[in-house]
Parts: structure tokens; C-alpha cells; sequence
């Protein structure tokens, strides 16, 4: 039986204003910034991206004759921060919000942009998330528990998504993006588990039929692609990764309009890191999203599927089970899991058996 799902929000946001993949595409910061109206930023960096792209990003600011301040902050994407943020002078009187490094900086930009009704635009510094890219931020407790998603009513502005600095990205970060988006495909399935065609909204046909692209190419291509990147080589399955991975992802995303993609995978995700913050908080979110996948498949009554997944995972050379990022596989921690997922709508509308189900699907991952 299919899991019960709801439409988070009545539009289609399935784009950016502009989406620039290629080699020195941050050189065109200044014109977005000019586009979109403005003569001062405020761009907002953590400690690593400020020295992988900080000196780039000010050259070419500088360089445009945009005025500009920057903010560092190395944790992740809260409410607190965001108010904070706006708050400052430099914010004030920039005109537009530039977030440059990884998800939760991206996140953080995207909220602080909404809250002050300023435009933002994206430099994803690797392809760890479709973050760049979606209208949407995962927020944050200061102990790094997940406080919930806030969906934008506005799209992205842009994002310059260079492949001088995504083809630097550790091997890693890619893998973990790589992961993430073949949930889209994996968890939107179980949605449409003995449902007729006729009550699967349109949109939601669209992402998925995109989303089985997706996967084909990425299973195909990551292989090479991570090679490639190891040795600093910016070959074209490197580029289609990083593409798919950020930007049909996205699109993906959107076609759902927030609804049919958090399922069991994303609350494994969850889940982790609401209950055990600190033992988590170095993992990525796609690390943790594609051990929830494992047992997506066995809840989906995939099993060999589950299996080559978590082949595939520590040929990847990712954690493929919550043991494996420190999580002990006690009793204890399956309840915490087991109650957690059973509780949110990922498990909305199922009966006794599927609770059954859910419990020996989540033990398959300890």
C-alpha cells in the first residue's frame, strides 16, 4: 500500500532565474548582481569556502565596482542566525544576498534573502545537495537537530555553479550528491505502490518519469565521474553528476511541489540527526540519506536491491549503516528510530502490517 501524501504548496517552482554550469562561471557574479538591479552584496561564506573561492569572489566583485561585505559561519542553517544576519548594517544595505559554499550556507542565504525580501544568488561549492538550486531551507536547533523545512515562495535568482571549484570538490561531497538524488526516484516509487494513474497528480508523474532518468545516468556515470575527480580531470561525467545532482534535482523537486520525496530515506535522515546530533554531525546529509535507502528498499520489498545498494555504498567508500557513522545498534536506538519515522508522514495512512514492515526494514540498517 501506497503511504498518504499531501501537496506542500499549490505552485510549480521547477527553475531559477539562471542556472550557469561551466568553467569560470563565477567571473560572471558582477552582471547577475547588476541584473537583478543592484550595486551592493553581502555575501555569506564558512571558514573553508571563504579560502576555497573568497579571494575569487572579492577579485571579481572588486572588479565590477560592486561594493560589498561578508559574513562567516561555520554551523548550520538556524532561524537565530538568519535574524541575526538581517540584522546587521552591511545586510541592511546590500541589495542582494550572495551564499557561497555547501547546503546549510546555501540554506541560510536562501532564508536570510526571503526574510528581508532581497534577491540570491547560488555558488554551490560542491554537489553534496540540490541546495543551490531548490527554493526551500532546512533549518536547524543550535544542537543541530532538524527543526523542520521552510518552503520559499520565490525561486532562487541564480547560480553560477563553476566547474573550476566543483571539479576541486573532494570525491566525497560528489558521492553524497550522487546519493541524494537517486532517493527522488527510490522514495517517490513506494508513493505510487497500488495507487491508480488517476489520483497521481501530473506534476508529480513528471518527477518521477525524470527522476528514473536520473537514476540510470547517475548509476552509470558516478563510477567515472568520481575517478575523474580524484585526479582533478573535469570530464564530462564529472560535469553530468554535478548537473544532475544540483540542477535536475532540483527541477525534480519542484515537479513534486514538496510533496512524496521525504519518505523513509530522508527520515532516516532525520531522524539521525535529532537524536543523535553530536555522533552525526560530520556526516553528510546524502552519507545519511543513502543508508536510509536501504531500508527504503527493504520497506519497498527490495531486497537484492537493498543488498547491491550497500555493495555499491562501500565501494563508494560511504557509511552504509547507521553503525557505521557511530550509531550503536542497540534495542534502544531502533525504538528511537522505529517511533520517529512511524510518527511523521512518511509513514502517514499505513496500517499494522507496514508498522511491522517499517521495524525490520530500519533493523536491516543498524
Amino acid at each position: 500500500m501506497a503511504t498518504a501524501f499531501k501537496v506542500v504548496d499549490a505552485s510549480y517552482r521547477i527553475g531559477c532565474g539562471r542556472y550557469i554550469q561551466e568553467s569560470g562561471a563565477l567571473r560572471r557574479l558582477p552582471e547577475e548582481v547588476k541584473r537583478l538591479g543592484c550595486i551592493r552584496a553581502f555575501v555569506i561564506y564558512d571558514s573553508n569556502t571563504l579560502r576555497i573561492a573568497g579571494e575569487l569572489v572579492r577579485t571579481q566583485l572588486d572588479e565590477g565596482g560592486i561594493p560589498f561585505e561578508y559574513h562567516v559561519y561555520d554551523a548550520f542553517c538556524t532561524r537565530a542566525e538568519a535574524e541575526r544576519i538581517t540584522a546587521m548594517p552591511g545586510f541592511i544595505q546590500a541589495g542582494t544576498v550572495i551564499g557561497v559554499g555547501g547546503g546549510n550556507i546555501l540554506d541560510l542565504a536562501k532564508l536570510c534573502a526571503v526574510m528581508a525580501e532581497k534577491p540570491v544568488i547560488c555558488v554551490p561549492t560542491s554537489s553534496a545537495t540540490c541546495a543551490a538550486y531548490t527554493p526551500l531551507s532546512v533549518t536547524y536547533n543550535d544542537r543541530f537537530q532538524t527543526m523542520g523545512t521552510i518552503h520559499h515562495l520565490v525561486e532562487v535568482n541564480a547560480v553560477l555553479a563553476d566547474m573550476d571549484i566543483l571539479c576541486r570538490q573532494p570525491p566525497r561531497l560528489m558521492a553524497a550528491g550522487a546519493y541524494d538524488a537517486l532517493a527522488k526516484m527510490i522514495e517517490t516509487a513506494q508513493r505510487f505502490k497500488d495507487r491508480p494513474e488517476s489520483e497521481i497528480d501530473i506534476g508529480m508523474r513528471a518527477a518521477y518519469e525524470l527522476s528514473r532518468f536520473t537514476y540510470q545516468r547517475l548509476t552509470e556515470d558516478l563510477p567515472q565521474a568520481l575517478q575523474d575527480t580524484a585526479a582533478g580531470i573535469p570530464s564530462k561525467a564529472v560535469y553530468d553528476v554535478i548537473h544532475m545532482s544540483i540542477a535536475i534535482t532540483g527541477v525534480i523537486s519542484g515537479l513534486a511541489r514538496g510533496s512524496n520525496q521525504t519518505a523513509i530515506a530522508h527520515k532516516v535522515y532525520e531522524s539521525s540527526r535529532t537524536l543523535y546530533p553530536d555522533i552525526v554531525r560530520s556526516y553528510l546529509h546524502g552519507e545519511l540519506v543513502a543508508i536510509g535507502l536501504i531500508a527504503q528498499l527493504y520497506y519497498n520489498g527490495e531486497p537484492e536491491k537493498a543488498a547491491d545498494l550497500r555493495s555499491r555504498l562501500r565501494g563508494d567508500r560511504l557509511p552504509a549503516s547507521l553503525r557505521d557513522v557511530g550509531i550503536p545498534p542497540t534495542d534502544e536506538a531502533l525504538e528511537g528510530f522505529y517511533q520517529a519515522v512511524l510518527g511523521s508522514s512518511a509513514m502517514a495512512g499505513t496500517n499494522e502490517e507496514e508498522h511491522a514492515l517499517l521495524r525490520a526494514a530500519l533493523r536491516e540498517i543498524q
